[in-house]
């Protein structure tokens, strides 16, 4: 590639001290001659703005943003995104370690179409040989699911192909894209905001791909377990898809898509009188009901906007890339014995590989 636009890479940090070294050393030095960092803190308390000023101070293309608040993941990276001054803005998490031509071959492969709206890279563990994901998918209901995510990285996922969303945590997009449709939704704090983005994206008619040959390491994956078991993640998971299916969905669909998570919620929550050890979830349900409840008008305000002003496509040519082969049932039993999910996930893998043609 002879022409190497500007690119903007967004690092947020809360509390990630621990991984800054390696995070930021590796996205330094790639071999990529036109690209600066913006490093937006959170408000940590672990120091870590003053160990980037003193570590990575010298780079003139690393600048620092400190909120005076936690801002949140979505509401964070837009505050980096909104200083941006590249063709691209690549939101990067900062449990990362990038391999040296990452952030090349992610530029060349947005290059080759304008038609790309937004890309990811292959994200795999620390232990650099299994898949996090291979882009990130969600079935009808607006249950999410990561492509290749626990499986060992067989080159199986191995060619540059069109997913529902780019994942969060390495994640580019053209900046006049995000002129169009909007950045990452504020009142979502936490979870789903990459899917939203992503959805919202497609809307407007442009393509998101996975590229293969751009690998980041991430570490967040490798905990996931502690993650599925938090309650306030389930929160603001729960409130945030409800919102998300409101707000991007026909009229048509968005009524089967309610129904159908609604029912899968409410015998959840009957289920889990039979499992005691699942109670736990039953206020973070009633809390996310209640949020969305109270907070639909804005919703609603939100779902009118993104129908009016950047719809350009009908649900038909994105129901393509909403996964198959995952039933409510199969969430349900999920949700239930999430503790298995490694062998769960290697499972329902294979359906879903087998139903929409993709090989493991």
């Amino acid at each position: 590639m002879r022409h190497y636009p500007m690119v903007s890479i967004v690092i947020l940090n809360f509390n990630g001290k621990k991984f800054l070294s390696e995070c930021l050393s590796s996205v330094l030095e790639s071999d990529y001659p036109n690209f600066e960092v913006i490093f937006v803190d959170n408000a940590s308390t672990d120091g870590s703005v003053e160990f980037v000023q003193s570590n990575f101070g010298k780079y003139n293309n690393l600048r620092i943003i400190k909120n005076s608040r936690n801002l949140g993941f979505a509401e964070g990276n837009n505050v980096g995104a909104k200083f941006a001054k590249g063709k691209y803005v690549i939101f990067l998490n900062v449990d990362t370690k990038v391999d040296p031509s990452w952030l090349k071959e992610l530029v060349a492969a947005m290059e080759s179409d304008e038609n790309i709206g937004a890309a990811q890279s292959k994200l795999l563990l620390f232990d650099k040989k299994t898949i996090d994901s291979t882009g990130d998918f969600i079935n009808f209901y607006g249950f999410g699911w990561m492509r290749g995510h626990g499986e060992i990285d067989r080159r199986q996922f191995n060619r540059i192909d069109e997913i529902f969303s780019a994942r969060g945590a390495a994640m580019a997009v053209r900046k006049k894209v995000l002129e169009e449709v909007g950045y990452f939704d504020p009142t979502f704090f936490m979870t789903c905001e990459d899917v939203d983005l992503s959805w919202r994206i497609r809307l407007r008619g442009y393509k998101i791909i996975f590229v293969p040959t751009s690998i980041v390491y991430h570490f967040g994956s490798g905990v996931r377990k502690n993650f599925q078991t938090s309650a306030q993640s389930y929160y603001y998971n729960t409130r945030n898809v409800l919102a998300m299916l409101v707000k991007n969905y026909s009229l048509k669909n968005l009524l089967l898509s309610l129904l159908g998570y609604l029912t899968i919620e409410i015998t959840l929550f009957l289920t889990s009188i039979l499992f005691p050890s699942k109670r736990t979830y039953n206020l973070s349900r009633l809390k996310a009901v209640s949020w969305f409840i109270i907070n639909f008008r804005n919703i609603w305000r939100e779902r009118l906007r993104i129908q009016r002003y950047i719809r350009k496509i009908p649900d038909n040519q994105i129901r393509r890339l909403i996964i198959k082969g995952n039933p409510p049932f199969l969430t349900i039993i999920w949700n239930i014995f999430y503790k298995n999910f490694i062998d769960y996930n290697h499972f329902i893998n294979q359906i879903i590989y087998s139903k929409n043609g993709w090989i493991s």
